[in-house]
């Protein structure tokens, strides 16, 4: 079964500056995506972030590219104002965290993917490592 799957974006960086020890769960997680297996998805502000730390890292052009490649297989869902009222209506400790997740859980994910599980708690969603969600598929 096909599941929708919100990608956090300190996986996505994981696999864009090569960060040890975490880029070849990260880099598994999103080739589960690009092969179709999962169907993912990225929060619009956690693409204009990653374009953000990129672009220090590198150059504009560089973050473009790769920006460019991911969204062939990862879509874009909003962040509206509902699900900012309610991360800062929420108990969450870490309020960006609070946005994605209700970013995702708004827009029909599944579960969320992130280095940053112990952040968000005993929600909504379930939330899995890039390690535990590449296991699932093995």
């Amino acid at each position: 079964m096909i599941r929708k799957v919100f990608v956090d974006s300190d996986v996505i960086l994981d696999v864009a500056t090569g960060r040890t020890p975490f880029v070849d769960a990260s880099a598994e997680t999103l080739s589960i995506m690009e092969n179709g297996l999962a169907v993912g998805v990225v929060s619009s502000n956690s693409v204009t972030n990653i374009y953000y730390v990129l672009r220090k890292l590198g150059s504009s052009e560089k973050a473009k590219a790769f920006l460019r490649t991911i969204l062939e297989y990862l879509s874009v869902i909003p962040v509206d104002h509902n699900n900012i009222r309610k991360a800062l209506d929420s108990e969450f400790l870490d309020f960006e965290d609070g946005v994605q997740h209700y970013c995702a859980f708004e827009n029909g994910c599944d579960l969320i993917v992130t280095r940053n599980v112990e952040d968000y708690g005993e929600f909504q969603i379930e939330v899995l490592t890039p390690r535990e969600f590449v296991l699932r598929f093995k």
